[in-house]
């Protein structure tokens, strides 16, 4: 049980890219409303998911999948997950820094650091910042050089001060992830990417590719939602 429970988590929290919706004060977002498909072509099979997000100022955020199979996901800043099978009542918990809802995609934007995607809190430095056709593309390398860290440089490029694309490469300098980033919406003062298409390479013939796309976003007193202080019932069955 352990094992599914964190496949999902890492297709949740890496491939998908939204379940963790924060931002600061600064951006004006006390709560976030958002329903997201997302579709995933690994070896020839394609997974669709479909699921609505439902954010707090103070970083508390509630995932319900509504498809293939109905679950819910209760992340906060600090990292502390749950996850709530309403078929079973059972819940499954853990606590991870990298689970923060301050490590993805809605935060950055939201909190105004598009600009480095949190690469600085990650431990990375910019290297390098050139233009290429009218594009900014910035290089990014490890603050204290680890040869044992997967990941040893990321390119950022922006357009009209937008992130467009990210690569990740390896020590072999090999490219292991790519991220598209697209059909910009405005969120308050921010752009925001309602598209999203990440390319993980797993070997040298197989690969992961995942589309996401935010819909019906709404803000503040728009949000509504019974998933707003979501509370897993008290009954629920502990999965160790």
């Amino acid at each position: 049980m352990g094992n599914f429970f964190e496949r999902k988590v890492r297709f949740v929290f890496i491939s998908v890219l939204f379940s963790g919706i924060a931002a600061n004060a600064q951006s004006g977002v006390e709560k976030l409303y958002a329903q997201v498909e997302s579709r995933q072509l690994q070896a020839g099979k394609l997974v669709m998911l479909k699921s609505e997000v439902c954010y707090e100022q103070n970083g508390n955020m509630v995932t319900h999948f509504i498809s293939p199979k109905e679950y819910m996901i209760l992340t906060n800043k600090t990292g502390e997950i749950k996850f709530y099978d309403p078929a079973l009542n059972s819940i499954y918990s853990n606590q991870n820094a990298s689970y923060s809802s301050q490590t993805s995609q809605f935060y950055y934007f939201l909190s105004g650091k598009a600009n480095d995607m949190g690469l600085g809190n990650l431990g990375f430095i910019p290297l390098k910042t050139y233009v290429e056709k009218g594009l900014i593309v910035t290089l990014w390398g490890l603050k204290v050089p680890n040869k044992n860290a997967p990941v040893q440089q990321i390119k950022i490029v922006h357009q009209n001060q937008n992130p467009i694309y990210m690569d990740y490469k390896d020590g072999l300098n090999k490219i292991i992830r790519k991220v598209y980033y697209y059909t910009y919406v405005q969120l308050q003062q921010f752009g925001f990417p309602s598209t999203s298409t990440e390319i993980i390479y797993n070997g040298p013939n197989d690969s992961t590719v995942t589309k996401t796309v935010y819909k019906d976003i709404k803000l503040n007193n728009e949000a509504i939602s019974y998933l707003f202080g979501y509370k897993i019932p008290a009954n629920a069955k502990i999965i160790k």
